[in-house]
């Protein structure tokens, strides 16, 4: 990759107050949601440096099934290969930067429109017309390959890293696992692939709380699922790992299988693996940089966002079942019910993120203090402020290393 290293356009010392190291946590300045600068600057920080989510591995179940995506400036192409592998490549042609593949499908090879260099699943170039079938060419095609991706797949979840030093993604996760083992999460599947949109604001935007569910969902969801400032909210739950990038808040359910519908419950058969305890609680873990767990009693949900531009990002949204509920004839009919019953709620976050948006362009976005009912964002913060730390350290290590030199 042909990234520089950078120093952060904000001081690192004026993010401490927003982080969990002083009393009154402040939020975060409205530059870091805005500004051209410091997107460079994080790209590096946060995705450069950590495992992060670009999907499912059952949405590219056969051979040639593959999807493409967007992180910052890279074009990637989420593609399974003849041995079964999920590879996460560049979808950037090795011979004049031509895109190589569009949106989602199945292919047999991919193959450049431009000048129809071929490539296998694997990303090797097999063919390029003009020199592959020329006798006296001396490129060695063997030499060409479209990079990759060090990629690997924890829960059905396909992550992905930019930076070939990180221990495992099992490693990271590996708590988590054991933590959400009763939901089966590698064998759930959603009734079709994710669909990824483009939206007007900062991928930070997306990242969750659920002090404004009392608030700005206080008639929407409020009136499908109990909310009581002081009792639904528990954010002290045993996922919280801020180390590991992993924050998590339950709501506490005001019945056994209760669930945001207008029947106040469930429409699908519960997870027949869950305890009692999980039955009775929504259990929302994020998973930083990009990905929010929601596990249910007959469900997991999850949220995935990419980081595009400054103010550009992709977002999509999953719903997973056990097979056993997918194969029921009533499925379809419960699932569209369901997804009807949440559509205001939808319609209010776009409405509030792309606010949040014009709010951060303004003059006047100001670091208000967080609320108790924020401690998921303190979280949050604290996080990426750390990898803000490391990555100013390492382009300072480097500006000292070549002034030295």
């Amino acid at each position: 990759m042909n990234k520089p290293v950078l120093r952060s356009p904000i001081a690192i010392s004026d993010f401490a107050s927003s982080t969990l190291e002083v009393e009154q946590v402040v939020a975060l300045p409205a530059a870091v949601f805005s500004t051209d600068e410091f997107f460079d600057f994080e790209m590096n920080a946060v995705f450069g440096h950590e495992w992060f989510c670009v999907g499912r591995a059952n949405d590219i179940p056969n051979p040639g099934d593959y999807y493409t995506i967007r992180i910052g400036k890279d074009p990637l192409i989420v593609i399974r290969n003849r041995d079964g592998e999920v590879r996460v490549m560049a979808n950037v042609c090795q011979h004049r930067g031509m895109i190589v593949a569009e949106g989602q499908g199945n292919l047999r090879r991919l193959r450049c429109p431009l000048h129809a260099w071929t490539y296998d699943l694997n990303g090797q170039l097999i063919a390029a017309p003009g020199i592959s079938d020329n006798p006296n060419s001396k490129v060695d095609l063997s030499e060409i390959c479209l990079p990759k991706m060090r990629t690997e797949v924890w829960e059905g979840f396909i992550f992905m890293t930019f930076d070939e030093s990180l221990a495992p993604v099992s490693e990271r996760l590996g708590k988590l696992s054991e933590q959400l083992r009763n939901y089966n999460m590698a064998s759930l599947r959603a009734p079709e692939p994710l669909q990824l949109e483009t939206f007007d604001w900062n991928w930070k935007i997306f990242n969750d709380e659920c002090y404004h569910c009392m608030f700005l969902h206080s008639s929407s969801w409020g009136d499908m699922y109990e909310l009581n400032r002081g009792t639904t909210l528990d954010e002290a739950v045993e996922f919280n790992d801020v180390e590991r990038g992993i924050t998590s808040y339950n709501l506490c359910s005001p019945h056994k299988d209760a669930a945001p519908t207008h029947t106040k419950s469930v429409l699908q058969p519960v997870i027949e693996t869950l305890t009692d305890k999980e039955r009775t609680q929504l259990s929302y873990i994020t998973v930083a940089p990009n990905l929010l767990i929601v596990a249910m009693p007959d469900k997991v949900k999850y949220f995935l966002w990419l980081p595009v531009e400054a103010q550009k990002s992709m977002y999509g949204v999953g719903w997973m079942y056990p097979e056993s509920s997918l194969a029921r004839d009533d499925f379809r009919a419960n699932y569209d019910r369901e997804v009807g019953d949440l559509a205001p709620v939808m319609e209010e976050d776009l409405y509030a993120w792309r606010s949040c948006q014009i709010g951060y362009n303004s003059n006047f976005a100001a670091r208000g203090p967080l609320a108790a009912e924020e401690e998921v964002i303190k979280r949050l913060q604290t996080w990426l402020v750390n990898k803000y730390r490391a990555e100013d350290q390492r382009a300072a290590d480097k500006s000292r290393a070549i002034a030295a030199e």
